[in-house]
């Protein structure tokens, strides 16, 4: 009788035991938009879209003023009288976010995507800038600039390049123990580390993972009804 009941546990508290070790299936998000520099017209599928500005300006120097590419405006204090900086950039620096989302709805925070993702370049066609801004930059390399010649720019000249943040093929989430976990989605496991997620978004974003106590009740159960026949067993001789 006792050997049946046990049976009789084995079909239900075996596979809560396997889930209680083995999060959610995996899982990878997908922004929900495509990003665009509505400036320039540069678009992104990415997780985001950056925009990084320079400009050539002149700097103060212990051997004379010098040329530098910055990415802000070079106050002209301690300059010399011929040396004089623009007081902005005509462009800034910006960076677009895209929400990412499951398959299921879930929203996962773009902080978890930043540290698992990486940012790459992007070549954008000067020919499909607006046209004034198609006339006024040419590539050089992996960036646009204003420079008539790339390889003697003047100061005043600008130089812009593009990058988009995507996560490595095949890479994955899992929300588990109240944090979100890189994973991948085929292949090896992955180095990155864990990512807590904050306390009021934990309840939201687990969806069924919460379940995973009740796998641990079935747990102690079974153990307590094993150690319950034994301990009669051992009464009765």
């Amino acid at each position: 009788m006792r050997l049946a009941c046990l049976l009789l546990l084995l079909p239900v508290v075996g596979p809560a035991l396997a889930q209680a070790q083995v999060p959610d299936a995996q899982a990878q998000p997908r922004p929900v938009e495509r990003l665009v520099d509505p400036e320039f017209g540069i678009t992104s599928d990415g997780y985001a879209l950056r925009r990084d500005v320079q400009m050539l300006q002149w700097v103060p120097d212990t051997r004379g003023d010098r040329l530098d590419w910055r990415d802000a405006a070079v106050p002209t204090g301690g300059l010399d009288a011929a040396h004089r900086n623009p007081p902005a950039l005509p462009f800034v620096a910006v960076e677009w976010r895209a929400k990412a989302r499951f398959p299921d709805g879930r929203v996962i925070p773009h902080d978890v995507i930043a540290q698992a993702g990486a940012w790459q370049l992007l070549h954008p066609e000067p020919a499909l800038l607006p046209p004034n801004l198609a006339a006024t930059f040419q590539p050089s390399g992996e960036v646009l600039t204003t420079a008539a010649d790339p390889q003697s720019p003047q100061p005043g000249d600008l130089r812009l390049r593009w990058s988009e943040l995507v996560l490595p093929d095949g890479t994955g989430f899992v929300f588990d123990a109240g944090r979100w976990v890189p994973v991948p989605t085929r292949g090896r496991a992955l180095d990155a580390p864990a990512i807590l997620e904050p306390a009021h978004a934990a309840v939201d974003a687990s969806g069924t993972g919460g379940n995973s106590w009740r796998y641990w009740l079935a747990a102690v159960l079974l153990l307590a009804l094993v150690a319950g026949l034994a301990w009669r067993q051992r009464g009765r001789r």
